[in-house]
């Protein structure tokens, strides 16, 4: 699994490594965003700093993550981003306007409790 999962203040972090194909691991987060829920967990920052390559159904998992996240009064922002993965959302004209992406897991967790 390319994740693992951490509490950061009031938050909860994803750590994702590697690679990251919402067909293969979109299962697996997902399973994990609803048991979060469950136990009333709603923030979520995504850590980006070890991910090598997301592609297009990685996108729809974390888009996926951010409508549940929502609908329950809850977050997901972006961290650590490098420029491949950033120049992917960036193409798709997701960063700025569904996604806010913060320079550390700090910063995002700060956005999180204001």
């Amino acid at each position: 699994m390319p994740f693992k999962t951490r509490e950061h203040y009031h938050a909860v972090v994803f750590e994702i490594s590697g690679k990251f194909l919402g067909s293969i691991e979109g299962p697996a987060f997902k399973e994990r965003l609803d048991q979060l829920k469950d136990e009333g967990k709603t923030k979520i920052i995504v850590d980006l700093s070890k991910a090598d390559f997301m592609d297009s159904s990685g996108i729809g998992t974390l888009i996926g993550a951010l409508t549940s996240m929502k609908k329950v009064d809850g977050d997901v922002k972006l961290a650590c981003m490098k420029d491949r993965i950033k120049n992917l959302f960036l193409l798709t004209r997701l960063l700025g306007t569904v996604f806010e992406d913060y320079d550390s897991v700090e910063e995002a967790a700060a956005a999180l409790a204001s």
